[in-house]
């Protein structure tokens, strides 16, 4: 089999220019590019360009991945609608960065195995499925970081003594996103559901937030109309979930578990799995 190699990159928040549009011809000759949207296929040679730099400078989300095992994603959220702080105990190693670059943030997550894995041009609008992880994190959801700080645990990144970063409530309940980036990056199902395991089902929000925003200073009510109406392509519906989320979040109340823990109830559970399917075949 040949090699095989597969990029594409959305802009969401705004369209591109035609002078944009003529920037990136010259960085591919052979990629289909939209406003929107730039992306190549190669069986052979390899892009020219850089994933990071273009990211920086045109696009909100990129998706990368060859046939011997590579898988990249990337998301970029205004700095405003996604907190740092709040994202830095998930990341933080080679398999999974968190930065800010200006008045943006952009998450970078990467898997190789060695394996054939090849994804034939069907699986092209599998980063459609997976840009609503960049909304949810703008939302305040941490189960999309949850899920990175796995990734770079399963990839031999993170120490045995390690703690785990904060738990997010619904690990269980993933959305159709999440799953798919489970899917995507070939998180261990064990590993996935001895983390889930203590991870406090998933509440319904939506009447603490809006009795929140009922209780907000007049000030800040205010504060929050201006923005609409001085910026009415902000998404602030988000940006208010996102706000309440952070402050509403309540702490853990059991100590976090290490690393090591993680992976030893993965491999015993995974243990189990196989005991059962053997015993079913014979």
């Amino acid at each position: 089999m040949s090699e095989y190699q597969y990029y594409d990159f959305v802009a969401l928040e705004r369209p591109l220019t035609p002078k944009e549009m003529a920037e990136l011809r010259k960085v591919s000759s052979r990629a289909e590019i939209t406003p929107t949207r730039l992306w190549s296929e190669y069986h052979y040679g390899d892009f020219r360009g850089s994933s990071a730099k273009l990211m920086a400078r045109y696009f909100d989300a990129h998706l990368y991945f060859s046939n011997w095992g590579a898988r990249r994603l990337m998301l970029r959220m205004p700095s405003k609608l996604v907190s740092l702080k709040s994202l830095r105990p998930y990341f933080g190693t080679d398999a999974a960065r968190a930065s800010r670059t200006g008045q943006q943030v952009t998450v970078d997550l990467h898997s190789r195995e060695e394996e054939s894995d090849y994804l034939d041009e069907a699986d092209s609008a599998l980063l459609a499925s997976l840009t609503p992880l960049r909304a949810e994190l703008m939302c305040g959801d941490l189960r999309v970081a949850y899920l990175a700080w796995l990734l770079a645990l399963q990839a031999g990144d993170v120490a045995d003594e390690a703690i785990e970063p904060p738990l997010p409530v619904g690990l269980s309940e993933l959305t159709s996103a999440q799953q798919a980036m489970v899917d995507f990056f070939r998180l261990d199902p064990d590993l996935l559901a001895a983390a889930a395991a203590v991870s406090p089902a998933l509440t319904d929000d939506s009447a603490a937030a809006r009795r929140w925003v009922a209780e907000l200073a007049p000030r800040a009510k205010e504060q929050w109309l201006k923005r609409a109406l001085e910026r009415p392509d902000l998404r602030l519906g988000a940006e208010l979930l996102a706000a309440f989320r952070r402050q509403a979040r309540a702490p853990l109340s059991r100590p976090g578990r290490s690393a090591g823990t993680l992976l030893a109830t993965a491999e015993e559970s995974r243990g189990r799995r196989r005991g059962r399917a053997r015993r079913a075949a014979s």
